[in-house]
């Protein structure tokens, strides 16, 4: 009765929360400057329209209005949008009109996806057995070192990273890895690396930390007074209770780690959720723009529920509140 009590109030909340967010997002395009017509590649069309003759433009424009209901007062449009999102009724984008919304999120959302998958396990690969190094060489150079490579990783953006490896494998050593394009593993390879160099960093210092606290536990001193090898009192009992605390990193990593990636598909040219976005921004795509808000939204408080969710699956001492 517990964890339905807790799943339906956290459920409660996302709701609550995406209906605010895709509301202030609706508010903040709809007020922002220019129109559609003015920014989308119809708009030159539309200009000539208008000089041409005035009254079949007007009805042009009205029709368009009263199609995606840009004629009703901004109250009842962000209502409406609400409550279509939230029954996952995106209907069609300005841009492409002959194709719904949700059939172009099948196609682009799964490649960032694997993309975001890829960069976390890619972290988790990399960044537990340096974390664990770290700090069973606490305090020396090794551990210095890792702690500041692992700082650097954080600090540098993935796009900045991506436009590096963009230039060293295509202008300085061209051929070796493909810079553009999807489809192949080849081309997956260096958009994962972009992606999961600040994650390493963070997987590192979190495990590091962890560990350290693991190992001045009384019961990991017992165990090696009484003679348990050292290898398995770290992997067996260290390390094991140190994963269970990177479970609280690893879900909100993989959400975020899909924002990122907008970024990154453009560099790579790759036909993401980042591609979407790309284009419904600027040309002022409201049903294109905010459903992609919307997936990005559902995406991160989904994963921190289920992330909460596995941890009290993990350690049954915690209580779910």
């Amino acid at each position: 009765m517990g964890l339905a009590r807790y799943l339906l109030k956290r459920l409660v909340a996302i709701v609550v929360t995406i209906s605010l967010v895709l509301g202030a997002g609706y508010v903040l395009i709809y007020i922002s400057p220019g129109t559609f017509y003015d920014a989308a590649n119809m708009g030159q069309g539309l200009s000539q329209l208008q000089v041409s003759d005035p009254a079949l433009y007007n009805k042009y424009l009205n029709s368009l209005n009263s199609r995606y209901g840009l004629n009703q007062p901004l109250i009842v449009q962000v209502a409406k949008y609400v409550w279509h999102s939230l029954t996952f009724n995106f209907g069609t984008s300005f841009e492409n009109p002959s194709v719904p919304i949700i059939h172009q999120l099948a196609s682009a959302l799964p490649i960032s996806a694997v993309l975001a998958f890829g960069a976390v396990v890619l972290a988790i690969v990399l960044g537990v057995p340096l974390g664990v190094l770290a700090a069973l060489k606490r305090n020396t150079w090794l551990d210095s070192a890792l702690t500041t490579l692992s700082m650097v990783g954080q600090a540098i953006p993935s796009f900045v990273l991506a436009v590096l490896l963009v230039l060293f494998f295509g202008v300085w050593f061209p051929g070796l890895l493909p810079i553009n394009g999807w489809g192949t593993v080849g081309e997956a390879v260096l958009p994962i690396v972009a992606l999961s160099a600040g994650n390493v960093g963070a997987v590192t210092r979190y495990t590091r930390g962890s560990m350290v606290e693991v190992l001045r536990q009384d019961y990991i001193r017992t165990a090696e007074a009484k003679g348990v090898p050292h290898k398995r009192v770290v992997l067996r009992h260290a390390l094991r209770n140190s994963l269970v605390a990177l479970v609280t990193v690893i879900g909100p990593t993989f959400a975020f780690t899909i924002i990122s990636t907008l970024w990154v598909e453009q560099i790579f040219s790759i036909p993401g959720l980042g591609s979407l976005l790309a284009e419904a921004f600027p040309n002022k795509d409201v049903p294109l723009a905010i459903t992609s808000v919307y997936i990005l939204c559902l995406l991160v408080m989904g994963m921190n529920l289920l992330v909460d969710l596995l941890y009290r699956v993990l350690d049954p001492r915690v209580k779910l509140q």
